[in-house]
Parts: C-alpha cells; sequence; structure tokens
C-alpha cells in the first residue's frame, strides 16, 4: 500500500483529547515544522506547518478545517484568530509565538480544554501548560486571556452539546 504525507503524518499524531498545544518551529531544512506538546509531557515535532498538522487533526475527526473555521468565525462573529473546537477535548485558542509574513506559520495554539495558566512577561505573555511547558506569546495577557475565556465558553457549549446527545441515545436505548 501506497501511504501519502498525509496518511503518515495522520499515523503519527497523538489523540486529539491528549493534546496541550501546537507550536510553530522552523525545521531542519530551514522549512516548517511544528511541535505538539502532549498531555504525558512529551513533546512530538512533525516536519508539516501548523495548518497543515491542523487539517490532519481535523481530516481524523471526520471534519474539514476550513467548515471549522467558518462556522466558529460565524458564532464568535469575528474573521481572525477563531478558536477551532476540534472535538469535545480539543478546543484550540490561537495565539502568536513568532514573527514571520504572513502563511509562514506565526499563530500556534493551545488547548483550552487543558487549562494552562497565563502570566506576563516582557514582551508578551508566558504560557504554562498542565506538562510544565512554557511557551512565549508575543500578545499580551488580556488578549490571551480574552480568548482563553472565549475558548471556555466553547468548550463548555461542545460539553452540553455532547450530553444532549447522550441523553437522546439513552432515551432511544
Amino acid at each position: 500500500m501506497n501511504w501519502t504525507k498525509r496518511d503518515l503524518l495522520m499515523q503519527k499524531l497523538p489523540a486529539a483529547a491528549d493534546i496541550l498545544a501546537l507550536v510553530p518551529v522552523y525545521g531542519a531544512d530551514g522549512g516548517s515544522a511544528t511541535v505538539i506538546h502532549t498531555t504525558a509531557g512529551g513533546s512530538l515535532t512533525l516536519s508539516a506547518a501548523t495548518e497543515y498538522v491542523l487539517s490532519c487533526l481535523a481530516g481524523r475527526e471526520d471534519k474539514e478545517l476550513r467548515l471549522i473555521r467558518r462556522n466558529a468565525a460565524r458564532q464568535l462573529a469575528r474573521r481572525r484568530n477563531i478558536i477551532l473546537p476540534i472535538l469535545h477535548g480539543c478546543v484550540l485558542a490561537p495565539l502568536m509565538v513568532r514573527h514571520v509574513h504572513k502563511r509562514q506559520g506565526r499563530l500556534g495554539y493551545i488547548n483550552i480544554a487543558h487549562r494552562p495558566l497565563v502570566t506576563g512577561s516582557t514582551g508578551g505573555t508566558d504560557i504554562a501548560l498542565q506538562s510544565g511547558t512554557v511557551i512565549h506569546s508575543l500578545w499580551q495577557p488580556p488578549t490571551i486571556k480574552k480568548l482563553m475565556q472565549e475558548g471556555c465558553a466553547v468548550h463548555y457549549k461542545m460539553i452540553l452539546d455532547v450530553q444532549r446527545q447522550l441523553r437522546r441515545v439513552e432515551e432511544f436505548a
């Protein structure tokens, strides 16, 4: 069987609920790479752009990233810095982690389902993940806290939707 790059990448991805953060970095060859921080405390570096990793993550859940963005943008009434509700255990909020040109991977994502700690630092904000890893964002603490608050609301709504679905299944069982 011939495996495509996308198939191989999807095999390497951890479960959506186990992801704490996705952070873009420069790869060994100077290209784009993504570091995935997991709940187990480890990290996984994939030689693919963050957008591509997000697309694969959404695809593994039988969703289309473009449609997730469109629906979330409509709910949040915004066009940029959209919170991505991939799964009820994986609600990803964006944060700027490096200065680069557009489409070069300046946004990282943190999973709101695993509440990170936010504190101000020089030149931005430090975000401490549950694994103990600290990610530096170039955005100021009020911006990050606002995104986290909106992400928590989206996460709560997704949990309520799952509970509603489970109740319906119980009624028919």
